[in-house]
């Protein structure tokens, strides 16, 4: 049997006019050789089902639509989206996110004809995309760099925290086999985490292209249309200390130092740098502060 090229996983409850974009993300590529999982955790099943019976003559037999009776979580859902599905390459798209078109033909582009056996895995540059939620509809009112920024995918750099959504990140699926699946007992950050895993083993090639969108609604904390990061915010700040706590435990009960230690140690860098900063800037307004006392002065003169 010819599986397709990627398995798409998509995670959803109960964001009929989100799923909607998502669907339209997947179909309006230029690469054409999937299979889109969609995951209903625990959401309303009706739904889905029409969204996804609307568009039969474009997916033409390229769906899977599993419902779960009750909300397993984040995690759990991408794991049954990939254990319900086989292919060469997996990417995990979220309901709330979208792609540019060129997107999977890129990613598969490089992946196809990789050339390093320790580079695994691919990701592009993303933007953030701010928006609303009003009568059923999207508003969209504003974009800006997410990570662009980003040069390389070095472990020391993931070490002190995330550096790329799940939409902008593109694998083979064979390295489930030696890493795992995601962690189902994260309610947070298990991409993170999945994500240092993955590194500990292999690579991620970066292609500096903004093909993936991350889409934020500040305005929702709570409630269906509420992102993770927004949404869960003190969860993220607990479970991120949870884990690093994790993990450098794991390194004093082994004797060693390895990625507990890294996620610790960069983690305070990060801190640091971020006070540096500040100190900088107050020092930069006391020069011009400076600089204008004295041509005060010589104006009065």
């Amino acid at each position: 049997m010819i599986h397709p090229a990627v398995a798409i996983i998509t995670r959803t409850k109960d964001r009929t006019v989100l799923l909607r974009r998502a669907i339209e993300s997947v179909l309006s590529q230029t690469f054409q050789d999937w299979i889109m999982v969609i995951v209903n955790d625990g959401g309303v099943r009706v739904p889905v089902d029409e969204l996804v019976e609307a568009q039969q003559d474009r997916f033409r037999g390229r769906s899977r639509v599993i419902h779960n009776e009750t909300s397993l979580g984040m995690e759990a859902a991408s794991n049954i989206g990939l254990k319900g599905s086989e292919s060469r390459y997996v990417v995990i798209h979220d309901d709330d996110d979208s792609w540019h078109p060129m997107f999977l033909e890129r990613c598969i582009g490089f992946l196809g004809t990789n050339a390093y056996p320790r580079i695994a895995g691919v990701i592009t540059h993303t933007h953030r995309v701010l928006e609303r939620i009003k009568h059923d509809r999207v508003i969209v009112e504003g974009k800006e760099p997410f990570n662009t920024w980003c040069k390389s995918v070095t472990i020391y750099r993931m070490a002190a925290g995330n550096i790329f959504p799940p939409i902008s990140f593109m694998y083979e699926r064979r390295v489930l086999e030696q890493i795992g699946h995601y962690r189902e007992d994260l309610p947070v950050l298990g991409d993170w985490e999945f994500n240092l895993r993955f590194m500990r083993r292999y690579d991620i090639f970066l292609i500096p292209e903004v093909l993936a969108f991350y889409h934020h609604r500040l305005d929702a904390t709570s409630g269906v249309f509420s992102n993770s990061v927004i949404g869960a915010n003190d969860k993220h700040l607990i479970y991120d200390t949870l884990l690093r706590n994790e993990l450098l435990r794991e390194d004093l009960d082994n004797n060693r130092i390895g990625i507990g230690y890294l996620t610790n140690i960069s983690k305070s860098f990060e801190l640091l740098y971020g006070q540096l900063s500040s100190i900088t800037d107050v020092m930069d307004r006391l020069r011009r502060i400076q600089w204008l006392k004295r041509l005060l002065k010589k104006g009065l003169r």
